[in-house]
């Protein structure tokens, strides 16, 4: 084992002693006589974004919709958060079928795309797939189907 690695592990074991320490001295304080221990004192926090938000967009879409494998990969392609899944669950809860919620969304950082869609839909005479075509993510923030920026 490394000197490196030795060292990180005592300071792991030492900081987990202390947190367990301060634990008991909480819950044991007559403040907070009868509440209960503060098990989340020994949970390590989350310090970074998920490493890999496309495939984390992707396995919650298929936990939370009913997209095919497929449908749930062209939805997240790309992705950098879970704003493609909630642009399409508003789109598709009776706005859009699903195909044209997944064009619709596809890229999306926020819920942007329906609501230009709604707002177009309201206030043009535009066609459906026009307004598809002028508000879908990838339009509007000059993306490629991969959610790779156009230059």
């Amino acid at each position: 084992m490394s000197t490196t690695r030795a060292l990180l592990g005592a300071a792991l074991v030492a900081s987990l002693a202390s947190c367990e320490r301060d634990a008991r001295t909480i819950s044991s304080s007559s403040e907070l006589r009868g509440a209960r221990p503060l098990a989340a004192a020994l949970v390590p926090v989350q310090a970074e974004e998920e490493s890999f938000p496309a495939l984390g967009c992707y396995e919650r879409a298929r936990e939370r919709t009913l997209l095919s494998q497929n449908d749930a990969y062209l939805l997240c392609l790309g992705a950098t958060s879970d704003a493609p899944i909630a642009c399409y669950e508003r789109a598709s809860a009776g706005l859009l079928l699903s195909v044209q919620a997944i064009e619709l969304c596809r890229c999306a950082d926020s819920l942007a795309p329906i609501a230009c869609y709604e707002r177009a839909a309201r206030q043009t005479t535009l066609t459906q797939p026009a307004i598809l075509a002028l508000c879908s993510a990838t339009a509007m923030q000059r993306l490629y189907p991969n959610c790779t920026p156009v230059r």
